[in-house]
């Protein structure tokens, strides 16, 4: 009899329900995974809940139903006969929906045109929780641009965005000897939180002037010259990270940059913005992207691979240089998901890192 299983699913309104689904037979190059937690990612699920929510219903009628999910937990209960490194009973990472199963196919690692999750499995050290192993893929994203950025002991650095890759950026950046680390976002809690993850300052968006804020708390001994008209306030940041899903705050880092100031942007932050083409050529700034392409096997220019920096992630994790827990603000029965994404889908108030439980399997 086919085994039965509960999965999220996305509407095209943009609603998360809950479905049975049949667990798909096992191929002889698959790994069957029970998953036993799941963590939402606040940048690529939640953004794409919010676009179908913002959609025309002209529109929502072309989206077709989507499983949600970014990273699952659990244990390995079959292993295809082509498949070697893994056995019943290991307990796994991998790049899953939220459902009680999951599929991968290891051997696509290889092949860069596969999708993520098809190949993403890697066992887990025994002494971390779940929730705390789950932070080595966000961290990955987050380690990478603090890799991008190439920051030296000293250097002022202002992390636009505190959810949680920008949290962990900022525990990162202090890691990595920076000073000041300024945290930049619109909510009060998250703020906080970042000055318990380890920034130095924080700004408030939605309140303050953030280029005056950041050129004036990058203040140095001597001042810096040739910057101009009406940026010579203070130094600026020398390392900018932005961590947001927002393209229009853009302009402003150029603004808050020190000259020849590094930029690095995470992930995928979609649409356009205007810039002022004199603000990047007069005082020689580096905008960088930072999205991970082409990162499965390491060679002599970047040795960082993305398995790499999430082993890296998890051995800081594990001796408590880099602190999770108090980025963890819901662990909750998948029963409440859609809840608790009509919550996220508003604003940053009130959660930071959701997980859900999913119990054991009907059968």
């Amino acid at each position: 009899m086919p085994t039965t299983g509960h999965r999220l699913l996305l509407t095209p309104a943009g609603d998360v329900e809950i479905e049975d689904f049949a667990v798909p037979d096992l191929r002889p190059d698959q790994v069957r995974v029970r998953v036993h937690t799941t963590q939402v990612s606040a940048g690529s699920e939640i953004n794409g809940v919010r676009r179908r929510r913002a959609a025309s219903a002209q529109e929502q009628v072309g989206f077709a139903p989507a499983g949600l999910g970014y990273t699952a937990i659990g244990v390995v209960d079959a292993v295809g006969r082509d498949v070697d490194g893994f056995a019943e009973g290991d307990r796994v990472l991998c790049g899953g929906n939220h459902a009680t199963h999951w599929l991968v196919t290891p051997a696509a690692a290889q092949n860069e045109a596969a999708i993520p999750q098809e190949y993403r499995i890697e066992k887990l050290p025994p002494e971390l929780t779940d929730e705390a192993a789950a932070f080595c893929v966000l961290g990955d994203v987050a380690l990478h641009g603090v890799r991008k950025a190439q920051i030296q002991i000293g250097e002022s650095v202002a992390v636009h965005g505190l959810g949680v890759i920008g949290q962990i950026t900022v525990q990162l950046c202090r890691l990595s000897g920076a000073y000041p680390v300024i945290g930049v976002d619109l909510v009060d809690e998250r703020m906080a939180l970042a000055r318990q993850s380890g920034a130095s300052h924080t700004v408030d968006a939605a309140q303050e002037d953030v280029v005056a804020q950041i050129r004036s708390l990058t203040q140095r001994p001597w001042r810096w010259r040739g910057a101009l008209p009406g940026l010579d306030q203070g130094a600026g940041a020398e390392v900018q990270i932005h961590t947001t899903s927002y393209i229009g705050n853009y302009p402003i880092l150029l603004k808050a940059a020190a000259d020849r100031g590094r930029i690095i942007l995470v992930g995928a932050t979609s649409g356009s913005v205007a810039i002022e083409s004199q603000e990047l050529f007069r005082r020689e700034l580096q905008v960088t992207g930072s999205y991970q392409t082409g990162m499965i096997d390491s060679h002599p220019y970047w040795p960082w691979t993305r398995a790499r920096n999430q082993h890296v992630i998890l051995d800081l994790i594990r001796r408590g240089e880099l602190k999770v827990d108090p980025l963890i603000s819901h662990v909750v029965p998948f029963s409440e998901a859609p809840v608790l994404y009509d919550q996220m889908a508003q604003g940053g108030q009130g959660w930071m890192s959701v997980f859900f439980k999913w119990g054991a399997a009907p059968r």
